[in-house]
């Protein structure tokens, strides 16, 4: 029996997240976190292992407030081991200003720590070894930039063929073994993540006040 993983699935309105955790999970009919403005979670046996996959709601647009609530509360689903891995789901295509906007939003709330944890689930409903996908990944220069932010890690799935759902795995696993971090994002990492960004800003703040200061001395 392979240890239990604790998978959150993240992405724009619209991405295909809960296709995503059916096609994982290999059920039918989930709540789809769509129609709620908070995580939804759901768990199953996969290839004879526990998983946890919480679907994170799309956190662009919504009030600051908002957002780290939704942040913290997924990691929180996720106790006490916390979160393995990050999926982010995104359908084959030229990134949206909402998957943009997703992605910076997503950044700000976890801080660049979240990208040790990240992978890319690229959907398509076509061959995901087709020519026409595989060129189209390696030649978009948003979509290497974004690779290259989350080390590369990424899988072209197609929702419908489930001899694929062994290679998501194995793909998680291989990140999680080929880290020298931490082998979870748990509620500790949030924490310090959000006193790292008090501290960027009170330095910020301290500088701002000190240019003001010889500003006027000049004057």
């Amino acid at each position: 029996m392979k240890p239990a993983l604790n998978l959150v699935l993240c992405g724009r309105r619209g991405a295909g997240k809960t296709s995503a955790a059916e096609a994982i999970l290999g059920q039918t009919e989930l709540h789809s976190v769509s129609s709620s403005s908070e995580c939804v979670k759901h768990q199953g046996e996969v290839r004879g292992r526990q998983v946890s996959l919480v679907e994170l709601p799309a956190l662009y647009g919504k009030p600051q407030e908002e957002v780290m609530e939704e942040s913290l509360r997924c990691i929180s689903l996720c106790d006490p081991e916390g979160v393995h891995a990050f999926i982010l789901v995104l359908p084959v295509g030229p990134l949206t200003d909402d998957d943009k906007g997703e992605l910076k939003t997503i950044q700000n709330s976890f801080s660049s720590r979240i990208n040790d944890f990240t992978m890319i689930l690229f959907t398509v409903e076509s061959d995901p070894a087709a020519a026409a996908v595989v060129d189209f990944i390696r030649k978009n220069r948003d979509i290497q930039e974004l690779l290259q932010s989350c080390g590369g890690r990424s899988v072209v799935f197609n929702v419908k063929d489930k001899q694929q759902i062994s290679e998501l795995l194995d793909a998680v696993d291989k990140m999680r073994h080929n880290k020298d971090t931490t082998c979870c994002y748990t509620t500790e990492t949030f924490a310090h993540a959000q006193i790292e960004k008090i501290i960027q800003l009170q330095s910020l703040n301290s500088e701002l006040m000190d240019l003001k200061t010889k500003t006027k001395g000049s004057l």
